[in-house]
Parts: structure tokens; sequence; C-alpha cells
């Protein structure tokens, strides 16, 4: 007898590759074993994309019944259907656990965009596949021949050397503060169990240490430069948050938590 049981197909996740809120998405989906297919796509297509499907930002969580517009109402949505052993926001830790998310995926997430593009958006051979991994064949064509229109678009941020600097010493801070907080031995920011927190953290950090694994690319450096590649005054950073106890707990996480 046939079966009439019908298997749903995957959500859709609409992202851009190397956004933050992004990969901290493809994280959370991946924690809660959430069944999706993500669509990457470069800018401007990526705001094409998200205004087609009747969306206003990004990433976009699409499935049958439900339209999830950011990273915030994702976690807020996923979370609070969540067993309790499961919760990326503990029960009795919800003040300092969003706390310290807002520091990593607010403060330092813009300070590493600022700092990071500041030094590799010069640089095209660098950034076409940070900007362009994944996304359908057409838009990596556009960044490889067409390079200064989405470049341009990021250029908006205003980008200077006199923020760079700025951005750079918010990082420093906050690399500062995560390393006196691993400073007793705990494994995660809060303590015994993972959190929003660890995530946004490991996610603003990546572009800082060069994780393999990130943006969904297990072993591979996905959309992130290689540290061969990468422009001087970007290596010195990286080596210089190397050697930080908070650098070497975005390594750990992306080695032993984002794809366990």
């Amino acid at each position: 007898m046939a079966s009439t049981e019908t298997v749903q197909a995957p959500a859709r996740l609409i992202t851009f590759p190397p956004s933050g809120d992004c990969e901290n998405s493809r994280w959370l989906l991946d924690y809660y074993a959430i069944n999706y297919q993500e669509e990457r796509h470069t800018l401007p297509f990526l705001l094409f994309t998200v205004k087609l499907n009747h969306g206003n930002a990004f990433p976009l969580y699409l499935d049958k019944n439900l339209t999830i517009n950011g990273l915030r109402p994702m976690i807020d949505h996923f979370d609070g259907l969540a067993p309790n052993n499961k919760k990326l926001i503990p029960e009795g830790q919800e003040e300092e656990t969003n706390r310290l998310w807002t520091r990593y995926n607010s403060d330092m997430a813009l300070a590493t965009v600022y700092w990071s593009y500041f030094h590799l958006l010069k640089h095209w051979k660098i950034m076409f596949d940070p900007l362009s991994i994944g996304t359908p064949g057409y838009e990596r064509f556009s960044v490889k021949y067409l390079y200064p229109p989405p470049a341009g678009l990021l250029w908006l941020f205003k980008l200077s050397q006199q923020k760079a600097d700025e951005s750079l010493t918010t990082l420093r801070t906050v690399f500062a503060e995560v390393s006196q907080r691993l400073s007793d031995g705990r494994p995660y920011l809060l303590g015994d169990r993972m959190t929003i927190a660890d995530i946004a953290f490991a996610a603003s950090g990546a572009p800082l240490v060069l994780p393999l694994g990130y943006g969904g690319y297990p072993g591979e450096k996905g959309p992130l430069p290689s540290f061969e590649d990468a422009p001087p005054e970007f290596q010195s950073v990286v080596k210089e948050m190397l050697q930080t106890p908070a650098g070497e707990f975005v390594l750990r996480m992306y080695r032993e938590e984002r794809y366990r």
C-alpha cells in the first residue's frame, strides 16, 4: 500500500554569505535541528530577493506557514519552542544572556564590519569569494566582472581609517572582556552551557581569527579571507587575537560546537 504520509519541504533561509547575523542564523537552525535549505545571495541581488519574498530584513526564514525577518525574531521564535535543557537563553539567566548578546551582536559586530571591510574591500581578489560564495552563477559573475557596484554598497558604511581604528579599539576591549570572563576556567561565557551569547561572540569574532567552518562550510574557510592572502595590517591583528583566550575560544567554538 502506498504511503499517504507527506514529507515537509525544507524551510528556506535567505542569506548574505559573510554576514554575522546570517552566520548566527545558520548556527541557530543547525543547533535546533531545523530542516532548511540556505539560499545565498550577494548585493544588490539579496535586497531584491528579500523583497520578492515579501520580507523586509535578512536573514529571511521562510517555510509553508511562517516568515521570520531577521535574526532576533528567529532566536525568540525557536528558543521559545525549545525544551528547557535545549534553550539558548537559559531560564534564570535571561538578563545577562541578552546583555552579552547585544554587546557581541551589536557593538562588536558593527566594529568587526567597519574594521574588516575597511582593510579588505579594496582588494577584489580577496573579497570575491567572501561576497559571492554559494550564490548563483550570474551573481558570482557580477562580483567578478562588475566588482565596484556590490563593493560600493558596502562602502555606504562610510568607512575610514579613523572609523577602522576606533573599531579595532572596541574589538580589543571586547576580546579583553571575554578573556577575563573565561579566566576562571568556565567552558562557556555564562558558565556550563552554551547560550546565544557564545554563538554571537564566535560569529562576530570569526573574521579576527579566521576559523575553518564559517558560513556553513565545515572544514573550509567559507566566506572569510585566507590568512595568506590578507593584507599585512589584517594579518597582524589576526596574529594578535589568536594569542588571547578569547581568540582561542572562537576557534574552539568552531572546532567543537559549530557542527556537533
